[in-house]
């Protein structure tokens, strides 16, 4: 999927399916995050509110498209966040994006960290203009968590946030986009 306008058509091809579920046991949860996810390190401690207890952790990492990455984290089986990534996703306006999927998006807000991002009750937004192999690009990020609960007050705002704050700088540098 492409936020944008970007170079020549979006592909929906699966390249890869690059990492099988991993697992360990610890914790009252039954499962420990491990420090690296789908090829990027991220402090398991940001990652770990936004999952729910179970006994097995999973992460699926694939290429969907030339220039799209996405990365599924289950509990037991059930997606419970996913992670997409899109280097020249095109520009895009994070909140007029997210003002017209509200679906999606719901309680949208600016975010203070990136290019343009918008936190949402479940779901980050993040559009952030890059070089890419000397080519001006945008990188996309899009995190969501996947068992949205309406009974949380706040859908897991502050904590997706954090996630996606830190995640941010390891994706774009990880998927060779420079500021």
């Amino acid at each position: 999927m492409r936020y944008g306008k970007g170079r020549g058509p979006a592909t929906a091809v699966l390249l890869a399916v690059l990492a099988a579920p991993l697992t360990a046991c610890g914790g009252a949860e039954g499962y420990t995050v491990p420090e690296e996810i789908c090829g990027r390190k991220i402090d398991p401690e940001l990652v770990e509110p936004l999952l729910p207890e179970g006994g097995k952790f999973g992460a699926e990492a694939g290429n969907v498209g030339e220039d799209t990455t996405r990365c599924l984290l289950s509990v037991d089986g059930r997606t419970e966040l996913g992670i997409r990534e899109y280097r020249d996703g095109g520009e895009v306006d994070a909140m007029e994006f997210a003002v017209d999927n509200p679906g999606r998006f719901r309680n949208p807000e600016k975010a203070a960290f990136g290019a343009d991002t918008v936190v949402s009750d479940g779901t980050v937004l993040s559009v952030n203009p890059c070089t890419y192999q000397g080519e001006k690009v945008h990188y996309v990020l899009e995190i969501s968590v996947e068992r949205f609960d309406v009974s949380e007050p706040d859908g897991w705002r502050a904590e997706l946030e954090r996630f996606a704050e830190a995640y941010l700088l390891v994706g774009m540098a990880e998927t060779g986009c420079e500021e």
